[in-house]
């Protein structure tokens, strides 16, 4: 399928430039007009689970209601489903309109989605309040876009603001960037890749970490599943008595207790996994369950390696 766009949005004097120059490293050429209307750019993005290139699609809001009329009608469907993040760019300042504006911008926006996707599809949907010095959004005058926000299903990004705020959260360009990077960019995955479904790795019937599902099963069968790995690989390093004696009863006692709170651990750790990716697109998830059972299993190789069991 097509890689879904990316499209900025705001009005003729935003300072577009500044947000693509940050995220993408450049700006693209004006148009003929001397504005970024109708221009196109590319975002090249790299994180720990992906590479992938999404298209940009710039757009200026001259007149909301005409920009709403003429992307309602039926012509305009293909370009709306295109999409897969709506950033909505505003200036704000101490006087003006600029809040009215916001919100009925967000407004239109939401009723462009709705009548040619449904709301469930909207994808990462964004409303960033810029200056053209950087500077930051008053308290008041964050508290008066939060609930239009939440009714049109925005989230605020004050693009002035740094570090990470009193919940631990990023802000800023930095929030508005990893948002953008947990979106679903589903039309860049390989062609090997599933769309559906949680399973990663190619299928195999050898109990090997490739065919572990820790995405799509209830907490037992992935106890069942670890279980059997667990048997595997302790089988396969396991150590044959040269003397023919028979084994110490306290230390396999002690061994299967070991064993018991190793497995525990790793169910927790896989579990909290699988929480923490919930959001994530399917193909991070994937990425992300595969890299952690990987890291499990080579810590229980290099523990039999010493002859003991995993902390």
């Amino acid at each position: 399928m097509p890689t879904p766009r990316l499209l900025l949005l705001g009005s003729p004097s935003n300072p577009f430039a500044k947000l693509l120059t940050d995220l993408t490293g450049s700006v693209p050429p004006l148009n003929s007009s001397g504005s970024l209307a109708g221009v196109t750019h590319e975002w090249d993005v790299k994180t720990q689970y992906y590479n992938a290139t999404v298209p940009i699609w710039i757009d200026e809001i001259a007149d909301i209601d005409e920009w709403q009329t003429e992307f309602v009608r039926p012509e305009a469907k293909e370009v709306v489903q295109a999409v897969g993040a709506w950033v909505y760019c505003f200036g704000h300042a101490v006087d003006g309109d600029w809040r009215e504006t916001a919100e009925k911008t967000m407004k239109a926006i939401q009723a462009v989605v709705e009548e040619h996707s449904g709301f469930s599809e909207s994808g990462v949907m964004l409303v960033v309040g810029m200056t053209a010095n950087g500077g930051l959004m008053t308290e008041d005058q964050r508290a008066s876009l939060d609930d239009a926000c939440m009714d049109y299903g925005f989230e605020l990004v004050d693009y002035g603001a740094k570090g990470i705020n009193e919940f631990g959260e990023k802000q800023g360009f930095e929030r508005l960037k990893e948002a953008l990077e947990t979106n679903d960019w589903s039309g860049t995955v390989g062609d090997d890749e599933e769309e559906e479904g949680f399973d990663f790795g190619e299928e195999q019937d050898d109990g090997s970490v490739d065919s572990l599902d820790i995405l799509g099963r209830n907490e037992a069968e992935v106890t069942a599943e670890l279980f059997g790995l667990k048997t595997s690989l302790l089988a396969s390093g396991s150590v044959s008595s040269t003397d023919g004696d028979a084994p110490d009863v306290e230390h396999v006692v002690q061994d299967q207790a070991a064993e018991v709170d190793d497995l525990d651990f790793m169910m927790g750790k896989l579990l909290a996994v699988r929480e923490q990716s919930a959001d994530l697109p399917i193909a991070q998830r994937k990425k992300a369950a595969a890299k952690a059972v990987q890291e499990l299993m080579s810590r229980d190789v290099a523990s039999m390696d010493r002859g003991n069991v995993p902390d």
